[in-house]
This record gives C-alpha cells, structure tokens and sequence, in this order.
C-alpha cells in the first residue's frame, strides 16, 4: 500500500462579477462537497480501470494522477490550472469573457483565492480513495 495526498481544485462552473466595482461576487464551482469529489473521482477511477482491462492506451499506461485526476475528473490539481482551464464558463457581469484566464488580473486574483480546493488520500496502488477532506485554506 503506497498511500499519497495531493490537493485538488473542483473545475469552475460559473462566476459572477460586479465590474464597476472589481468585486467577483460568486463563484460556483462543477463540485460542491467532499461527497461530489468523491463520487467524480470513483467515476474517473472506474472509466481509466476500464481502458486498462481492455488493455487500451492511447500512448502510455495509465497513471492515477496524469489519467484519472488530469484527463477523466473535473478537476485541477492546482489553483493556477483550475483558472488557466480552457472550457468555457459563465461569467455574468463582464461581457466580452468566457473563460477565467481573460479576465483582468485583480478578478482572476479574487477567482484564485475564492476556489475551494479538497486533500485526498489515495493508495497510488489500487486507486483507492481513502479520504477527502476540503482544505479550507
């Protein structure tokens, strides 16, 4: 049993800003709770599991956290990569953007520091989840 703890930042579902102000005034993240991070990830687990007993790999064996956390879970492993995410979001309140990274530099800040982030303890082994905590940083 090998057990690993790493940090993991639920993608951004919405935000909402007041412009004339500079304030984000919500953030809604894809997953809201320990139970959701859970649940995402068991998901992540079984669909990489999958691929691998069929014996699929697109280049490389898979890796819990470059598979499951990086491609399969709705999920970054940092706050800088849950803001430089790609996707679209809903951003009210700021025409003109719709993802995080083209917002001005003192509203991504207020993004960055809003997201609620969960430790979980995993066996790199099996890919058990052991535990997920939210990191209330």
């Amino acid at each position: 049993m090998s057990i690993k703890i790493m940090n993991v930042f639920p993608m951004i579902h919405s935000i909402t800003i007041d412009k004339e102000n500079d304030l984000v005034t919500e953030l809604v993240q894809d997953l809201y709770d320990a139970d959701s991070v859970r649940a995402n990830l068991l998901a992540a687990v079984a669909e990489v599991k999958m691929y691998e007993s069929i014996n699929y790999y697109p280049l490389k064996k898979p890796e819990f956290i470059d598979d499951v956390m990086g491609s399969f879970a709705q999920m970054g492993l940092s706050r800088h990569i849950t803001i430089s995410d790609n996707t679209y979001h809903e951003i009210n309140g700021y025409r003109g953007c719709t993802r995080v990274w083209e917002l001005p530099v003192v509203l991504r800040d207020q993004v960055e520091k809003a997201l609620v982030g969960y430790e979980v303890e995993y066996d790199s082994e099996t890919w058990e989840i052991l535990k997920i905590t939210d990191t209330k940083e």
